[in-house]
């Protein structure tokens, strides 16, 4: 049987990308199935589907990374709850002064849950750090805000979120195509997962955040 090129371009195109560690083709392994919880934060409902994620490997079998999981725009490993709920809840505790029962209330979550989402929020980098890397990224713009100087965790946890968000401007403004949409949280989280295959845990420990311009997709 002949097989055209435009056959064998799909067939290419469907591939996953390549390896991030050394740059060799990649290949499909198989994948597993996940209960997610999906939240519609606009109309307030929630939903828990199975979803599919599928693996990658990389071709050449003499490279470290071996195998991995393919996650789509939005997605982010060991996550009931995503990214965009996890913004969204601790924003409303840090900015809203809500309580972290009325929040869990309406996201459909456990207390426990919003209080350990404003914890890790709030070590995931320090937020002097991240000031600096927007005023380095983007000297002529719009200053980034500044960290609140109270030490307490929501008071950290805010000042992060509100610096992820806005370097996520600055990187757009420079035509930086960050994967997915949503909060800066989400966004940059994503683009390191992506990029170097960081996981930020939630129940576990994790390497911290890479505050740096070389660690960016620039």
């Amino acid at each position: 049987m002949c097989v055209s090129p435009s056959t064998l371009r799909c067939k290419k195109a469907v591939r996953p990308d390549p390896c991030r560690v050394c740059g060799a083709a990649a290949w499909w392994n198989g994948g597993h199935v996940v209960a997610e919880v999906l939240h519609d934060l606009a109309q307030g409902t929630r939903r828990v589907i199975d979803v599919l994620r599928r693996r990658a490997r990389c071709s050449d079998r003499r490279c470290a990374v071996g195998s991995w999981t393919i996650y789509p725009a939005g997605a982010y490993p060991h996550r009931s709850y995503q990214l965009c709920v996890v913004a969204a809840a601790v924003a409303d505790v840090c900015f809203g002064g809500d309580s972290r029962q009325t929040v869990a209330t309406r996201h459909d979550c456990s207390r426990r849950s919003v209080a350990r989402w404003v914890r890790w929020t709030a070590r995931l980098a320090s937020p002097a750090d991240l000031a600096r890397l927007c005023a380095r990224l983007d000297p002529e713009g719009l200053p980034p805000p500044t960290p609140t100087p109270a030490t307490g965790e929501v008071s950290r946890a805010g000042s992060v979120l509100r610096l992820l968000d806005h370097l996520g401007d600055v990187l757009l403004r420079r035509g930086v195509a960050l994967p997915g949409r949503g909060p800066g949280l989400l966004r940059i989280l994503t683009a390191q997962l992506a990029r170097f295959g960081d996981v930020a845990w939630l129940t576990r420990s994790s390497p911290p955040l890479r505050v740096a311009p070389e660690a960016l997709p620039l």
